[in-house]
């Protein structure tokens, strides 16, 4: 594409799709209170403010109403099925990072389990994608993050820190 006179208009622009990802699990509502949605009403309308401005594919991952990661395979298919409809036209990809908590009181969703992962093929309503990580196993995603970029988020904790530099 040139930038000719016109060549911004929309009608002269090449397709493009823009993937937008308003919750992903690294961040937690207090780092960024005011644009990190919560409820799934809340995660619902910002997939919809995604849509309105442009964006075709929503990258999602749920949370529980504390804010926390959903492991919890009923939440994940509620708020598919809110998506879906509220935003029928998007195309729904589903983070291959997720695992899911077994339904008995107490047991553990466990990171790396193909019990827990091959859940993500119980989804219903079926995304149009999902994303799989491969040897991802080897990557730090902290160590481009300087002490700044974590100041005032839930990376101050070591925990939290160090289960992103480990991943």
């Amino acid at each position: 594409m040139h930038f000719l006179d016109g060549a911004l208009l929309p009608e002269n622009q090449e397709k493009l799709v823009i993937t937008a990802a308003p919750y992903g699990p690294q961040w937690e509502p207090g780092d960024f209170p005011s644009d990190i949605p919560v409820t799934i009403e809340e995660q619902v309308q910002k997939a919809v403010d995604c849509y309105n401005a442009g964006a075709t594919v929503l990258h999602f991952h749920a949370r529980e109403d504390d804010g926390s990661g959903c492991k919890n395979l009923d939440r994940f298919n509620e708020l598919l099925s809110r998506l879906k409809q509220a935003v029928p036209d998007m195309i729904i990809q589903v983070g291959g990072s997720i695992s899911f908590a077994p339904v008995e009181e107490g047991a553990p969703a466990e990171w790396l389990s193909d019990e827990t992962r091959h859940m993500l093929a119980r989804l219903k309503p079926t995304p149009e994608q999902v994303t799989v990580a491969v040897n991802t196993g080897q990557m730090n995603t902290v160590e481009i993050m300087t002490p700044e970029d974590c100041t005032g988020t839930s990376f101050e904790r070591k925990a939290v820190y160090d289960a992103y530099e480990e991943m």
